[in-house]
């Protein structure tokens, strides 16, 4: 074969050659497009899924500081509470004490009654007189007759509710007697 043919198909194969190395560029820029448009899409996700870390962990945090709040209230109260019951066995113990007392006081009145009614046709009553039940306790009859209700009464005299109605009751019996 002559030289020339041989120039002409070296020719021809480099033409061909040229032909092809365009395409694979294109294909190479393509999948860099593809390869870069998932690696923005990545990041982007990665941004989103950081943000909504974030806010979470903001989210967390307030939920947190709520229920620290809630619990402080909430001991604040059982405190309050405590005090208030420790407050309530006093005025208990004190009302038992007294209503002990009013007991003594009534057994001996009860005993001295009929062991003086025996005495009394011979020795007049040596035992001092006893005050009214209104003299022992003006202030609540003063309230009693100022119409306050029977809770006002017992909270403004400190005593409980069934003492101050026993009180009233055995007040109005000792006017009946």
């Amino acid at each position: 074969m002559k030289p020339w043919i041989y120039i002409v198909l070296l020719g021809i194969a480099a033409v061909l050659y040229a032909l092809m190395l365009p395409k694979r560029r294109e294909e190479t820029v393509s999948s860099e497009r593809v390869v870069k448009e998932v690696e923005s899409t990545l990041e982007a996700y990665m941004a989103e899924v950081q943000n909504e870390n974030e806010q979470l962990v903001e989210l967390v945090s307030q939920m947190k500081q709520e229920l620290t709040a809630k619990q402080q209230a909430q001991q604040e109260q059982v405190s309050e509470l405590r005090q208030r019951m420790l407050v309530a066995e006093q005025k208990l113990t004190e009302s038992d004490t007294r209503l002990r007392i009013a007991e003594d006081q009534l057994t001996r009145t009860a005993t001295l009654s009929e062991g003086s009614a025996a005495a009394t046709s011979e020795v007049e009553d040596i035992s001092p007189p006893v005050p009214s039940i209104k003299s022992r306790y003006a202030e609540l009859f003063d309230l009693y007759e100022q119409g306050k209700s029977i809770d006002v009464i017992a909270k403004n005299t400190g005593f409980q509710r069934g003492e101050v109605q026993l009180i009233i009751q055995l007040a109005k019996q000792e006017e009946s007697v």
